[in-house]
């Protein structure tokens, strides 16, 4: 074998022996490198079928490019035999860094982070790995991660009854994986899936944490009873200093239920929020009122918002959202902080006397389950900005955080307003936090008598405009609320041009279709906002659905995972998953998303998006039954006409997909965003065959707010437009645009983290 010639690989020697087949090192004689030659054991390929599927499942990994995955070069066959070209690694097998016992917990987090990025590019490429072990994760000289032999662990039986017909000592041979890793829905016959990679990482996570497995079965039926019937033994048993989130993180990917597990994305939220400059996470719950009067009911909640929005401009730390501690009033402060995630919770009472008040504010540690610190304050409303002011840098030093220069300067540009203006201001907010009309009615009133006292206060117009904004967005498009919104914001960047909020607003008004949808400005607009609030939830959601429509779905994701990091409850970014994976045309996955969504967070959208999904997947029966339901759980929304229009032209019924369309068409102005049913409606007609017509539905949804290029390119019912004579010109034009946006995105990277 030694200087044996295979096309411009001469073979130099050997690295070793592996599960598959002889690993040789060879020479790229026209690169000029060094590479590792894998050689397939002709025994492990026992007929023409396994060894095509083989070579098809290899050239796929071949297109994966990832720093943390062995790079595939080349595949070919020589003498028959199937033969592999890879990217030489040096370093040493994490199986042999494990072997000397626990990592430290940084180390465990970094390797799994690297590991999940691996995992989630494969997976979006449709990808599986199969074969998930220690002993396929190298750690090189440079620290970082490289997973091996993504797509070479293929199924190598000739028939798919073969696959699930034994289940003994044949299992190596027989089922695809390594036991020790192989989750239980493989042992019990089920196809390998996304959730059985993430199982066996859960095991190699296990094993980081521990220095063991989570199953040690002395033989193979052992093994395999442990895997299907055993619970594993909490990691945190075995390694005290394990965090609690870390030990429940694994024990959910060691999950028996693959629909359990995490998926990739929600896993990598989780290791993120750890990774991100080591941030503190934090929540502040509802104040307990000690005043049980009407007038005072909004008092206990709307501090704990003004002392969350002052937490939130320091950037070291991640603030959960007001919106996601409404329902914890009352609660234990330990139970909340485990339930919300976070390191430590801020919980206090609060006593009104006419102006005065006395609070009492409490920083209880999550995983010490005790105060860190307290205090009690007298204060009046006219001085409440210092109380927040006191509090907030109180925490900080309790949390042994340091405030940097440009946090120092937000602390301190806090805009001001007298007591009794105050009262109303919070009030307001306070009102928004539940977004009923009523309500939204209620902080109109309380923001136009703070506007009386204090016109050439700029923040009750910012509560105006946010208030008439979502009156034109969820309930009367036409009753001039956009009109009113915008000359609110207007006043109060006159008074003050720089405020943050004011910015953010502005952009969220540019991108509508009042405006247009002006894209570009509605991104620098919002991206300054998020500059000084580093902590605007509704700043990285709004960002990321301009960025998706745009056609860059990674960087959207991106900011899904920001917002995830500081909320991971949050329901936009948690819905807006899916979406992104639809766009990606990876539509197992936009399923597994709309299912991951938790019951209490299910929205038209999310409804509407689990019906594309359903119908992409081939499951027209569930996709029917799915709208029939979503028509009664949120009756009048425009999508499920578009969706409808869809499904019946699946079913090739053209009668039923133009009434569809009919009814798309007259409820045009019910719905901001009537480009996605303008997409679905070129959609159906294309999937008929009415090219011209599908093509004019397709560039209004383009013109109309949705010029994303990976929605076309990707989705399948679109077919038969690809030789359309107007098609190339529309692609050419998405493409530019794309390519525009990600230029001026690029740009505004440096300032959305500017003010750290």
């Amino acid at each position: 074998m030694l200087n044996e010639q295979i096309g411009q690989y001469r073979i130099t020697g050997k690295l070793g022996q592996g599960g598959m087949g002889e690993i040789y090192a060879a020479l790229d004689e026209k690169l000029n490198r060094t590479v590792a030659v894998k050689f397939i054991a002709s025994s492990r390929l026992d007929s023409d079928a396994s060894r095509r599927l083989f070579l098809r499942e290899a050239r796929a990994a071949a297109a994966l490019d990832h720093p943390f995955i062995c790079s595939v070069h080349d595949v070919l066959e020589h003498a028959g035999q199937p033969v592999i070209i890879m990217e030489r690694v040096e370093g040493e097998t994490l199986q042999h860094r494990v072997s000397r016992g626990p990592l430290p917990v940084d180390e465990l987090v970094r390797i799994s982070t690297e590991i999940a990025e691996a995992l989630a590019a494969a997976h979006a490429r449709g990808i599986i790995h199969r074969d998930i072990k220690s002993a396929n994760i190298m750690l090189t000289p440079s620290g970082h991660v490289k997973v091996m032999d993504f797509g070479l662990a293929v199924v190598i039986t000739s028939s798919p009854e073969e696959q699930t017909a034994h289940m003994s000592q044949e299992i190596a041979a027989k089922i695809v994986g390594t036991l020790p890793y192989i989750a239980p829905e493989i042992l019990r016959g089920e196809k390998a899936s996304a959730a059985s990679d993430i199982y066996a990482f859960g095991i190699v996570m296990y094993e980081m944490a521990t220095g063991r497995r989570p199953f040690t079965g002395k033989t193979d039926a052992l093994l395999m009873s442990e895997i299907l019937d055993r619970a594993p033994v909490p990691p945190r048993q075995m390694n005290a200093v394990l965090p609690r989130d870390l030990n429940d993180l694994i024990l959910r990917a060691l999950s028996k239920d693959p629909l359990q597990r995490p998926a990739i994305a929600d896993l990598q939220s989780q290791l993120t929020t750890r990774t991100q400059n080591k941030q503190r996470s934090l929540a502040v719950l509802p104040f307990q009122s000690l005043t049980h009067d009407a007038d005072n009911a909004h008092l206990g909640l709307a501090l704990a918002d003004a002392v969350t929005s002052e937490l939130a401009l320091v950037r070291s730390l991640l603030v959960r959202p007001t919106a996601a501690i409404l329902r914890y009033e009352g609660k234990d402060p330990v139970t909340a902080a485990r339930e919300l995630g976070v390191d430590a919770v801020v919980a206090g009472t609060v006593q009104r006397a006419g102006p005065r008040l006395r609070v009492t504010v409490q920083l209880v540690s999550a995983s010490e389950e005790r105060p860190l610190w307290s205090t009690k304050i007298d204060t009046t409303f006219d001085d409440i900005f210092a109380m927040q002011d006191e509090v907030s840098r109180k925490i900080v030093a309790a949390l042994q955080l340091e405030l940097t220069p440009a946090e120092e300067q937000r602390l301190s540009k806090r805009v001001q307003a007298a007591g009794d203006v105050i009262d109303l201001l919070l009030k307001g907010r306070t009102a928004l936090l539940h977004e009923t009309i009523a309500d939204v009615n209620a902080a109109i009133e309380s923001f136009e008598k703070a506007s009386l006292l204090e016109p050439n206060n700029p923040l009750p117009f910012l509560g105006l405009a946010d208030a008439y904004n979502r009156l034109a967005f969820t309930w009367d498009p036409d009753g001039g609320w956009y009109e009113r919104a915008h000359e609110m914001c207007d006043r109060a960047l006159e008074l003050d041009p720089d405020i943050p909020e004011g910015r953010y607003i502005r952009g969220s008004l540019a991108w509508t279709p009042q405006a247009g949808f002006d894209h570009e400005y509605a991104m620098r607009e919002i991206a300054a906002a998020l500059g000084e609030r580093p902590n605007l939830t509704e700043g990285y959601d709004w960002l990321a659905k301009i960025l998706f429509h745009v056609g860059l779905i990674d960087d959207a994701r991106t900011l899904y995972d920001r917002v995830l990091a500081i909320d991971p409850d949050e329901i936009q970014a948690l819905t807006h998953l899916a979406t992104l994976e639809t766009l990606r045309g990876n539509f197992v996955a936009a399923r597994a998303a709309t299912k991951a969504v938790p019951e209490r967070h299910q929205t038209s959208w999310n409804a509407y998006m689990a019906i594309v999904a359903e119908v992409h997947c081939g499951d027209r029966e569930t996709a029917g039954s799915l709208l029939d339901t979503a028509l009664r759980r949120f009756p009048g929304m425009v999508l499920f006409d578009s969706a409808r229009a869809i499904l019946a032209a699946v079913r090739r019924d053209e009668r039923a997909v133009r009434r569809a369309i009919e009814s798309t068409e007259k409820r045009r102005k019910e719905f901001a965003h009537f480009h996605h049913a303008q997409f679905d409606v070129a959609c159906a007609l294309a999937t008929l065959g009415f090219g011209d017509e599908a093509m004019r539905w397709l560039g209004d949804a383009v013109r109309g707010g949705f010029p994303c290029l990976p929605a076309v390119e990707n989705e399948p019912l679109l077919e038969s437009l690809r030789g359309h004579s107007e098609y190339g010109s529309v692609i050419a034009e998405l493409r530019r645009t794309r390519d525009h946006f990600a230029g001026v995105f690029e740009s505004l990277r440096a300032n959305l983290n500017s003010s750290s």
